[in-house]
């Protein structure tokens, strides 16, 4: 049987908010298992989905392209220069994730260890946590879970390989790869503003999402329930009338595409088809990875929704009821605060996680060399 290794922290999740969290541990030269997941699960999380980031200072292509441009000119590679120039270089999510693993492993090899498995447990031992996957079990002092959600997605009639029709969420993928279909007015609203767009959902939230996006932007907007009756109030209604936005209930029957993954309209089963260029999905969380908190027994967030869709409930530290289990990123949530899916909230918290959890191993220190003399 082998025996369980040992870590200053272990991170579980390798999204925005568990790559922060692991470099921020290297940096701090805490002994880290970084356990990134499976290709399957990483699938699975929302920062797959939102990929543009250009709402955030400092990630824009424009700073490094810059400087490429002027090394280009000054070395009289006129032809290379205006290549780039006519470039579009995306910095999002899956880059940046990709850029810290590759740091990690070339500045911070021995204190990182990088393990590109799904974390099946998460038990409370006397002092601190063991995380097991399917080849190990590790055991550390603090864990830093970041784990993520994944949204709801619009499902559509379309045929299996057998040629049977089932009700399926694929036809919404290319267009999530290509920016079209955004998840996350905050990261990619913005993106709408010159162009028709689709907010499909039947809720208050949906409505929200849309009004948002009239009220910044004024461009054309449509609610589309897909087949579902809206949940929506009185006053929401009377507004939607007053902004000139159209709540179709028809069913949707295909996304139409004007190239690869870039979206021009909406078909449905009665009603005409619309022509936009953008849909944004706001039919709620469908799944918060919240299993690991709940093994430690960590408090979720009270409310009505089932387990499987209530965030972590966490301190401004980012720990959770249980003292050094700590939930960042879109899992987490402030007790009595609205949630902050923003992708520099999730760094934000793994910085306040994993300093906290090196304050606490120094002054354990500290205590040791006093006692010592």
């Amino acid at each position: 049987m082998k025996s369980t290794q040992r870590f200053d922290i272990i991170v579980i999740g390798g999204g925005i908010g568990g790559s922060a969290a692991a470099l921020r541990a290297a940096q701090n030269n805490l002994t880290t298992l970084f356990l990134i997941g499976s290709k399957a699960s990483k699938l699975r999380s929302r920062s797959q989905w939102v990929v543009n980031i250009d709402n955030m200072i400092g990630f824009h292509e424009g700073i490094i392209k810059d400087q490429v441009l002027a090394s280009l000119r000054r070395a009289n590679h006129q032809e290379a220069a205006a290549l780039i120039e006519g470039q579009h270089y995306h910095i999002n999510n899956r880059a940046i994730i990709k850029n810290t693993l590759e740091r990690l492993q070339a500045d911070y090899a021995d204190a990182v260890t990088i393990i590109l498995e799904d974390c099946k447990t998460t038990q409370r031992v006397d002092d601190g946590f063991v995380a097991t996957t399917e080849s190990g079990s590790y055991q550390a002092p603090a864990v830093v879970l970041a784990t993520g959600i994944m949204d709801e997605q619009p499902h559509i009639q379309v045929h299996d390989k057998s040629g049977n029709i089932i009700d399926s969420p694929r036809a919404i993928y290319p267009f999530a790869n290509r920016e079209t279909a955004l998840y996350c007015i905050r990261c990619e609203g913005h993106l709408t503003r010159d162009d028709a767009v689709a907010v499909i959902g039947q809720s208050g939230t949906t409505a929200e999402v849309a009004f948002m996006l009239h009220e910044r932007y004024g461009n054309p907007v449509y609610i589309l329930t897909n087949g579902d009756e809206p949940t929506l109030s009185e006053t929401t209604h009377e507004l939607c009338t007053a902004y000139g936005i159209e709540i179709i209930r028809d069913s949707i029957t295909d996304f139409v595409s004007a190239g690869v993954g870039q979206l021009c309209g909406v078909t449905f089963t009665n009603h005409p088809p619309i022509r936009i260029k953008f849909a944004m999905i706001a039919m709620g969380t469908y799944r918060v990875y919240n299993d690991l908190a709940q093994q430690v027994m960590a408090n979720l967030i009270a409310g009505d929704l089932p387990p499987e869709q209530r965030q972590i409930a966490i301190s401004h530290k980012g720990e959770t009821s249980v003292p050094n289990f700590f939930a960042i990123g879109d899992a987490a949530r402030l007790i009595d605060e609205p949630t902050m899916k923003q992708i520099y909230t999730a760094q934000e918290y793994a910085v306040r996680a994993v300093d906290t959890i090196d304050h606490r191993r120094r002054r354990k220190m500290r205590a040791a060399a006093l006692a010592h003399d």
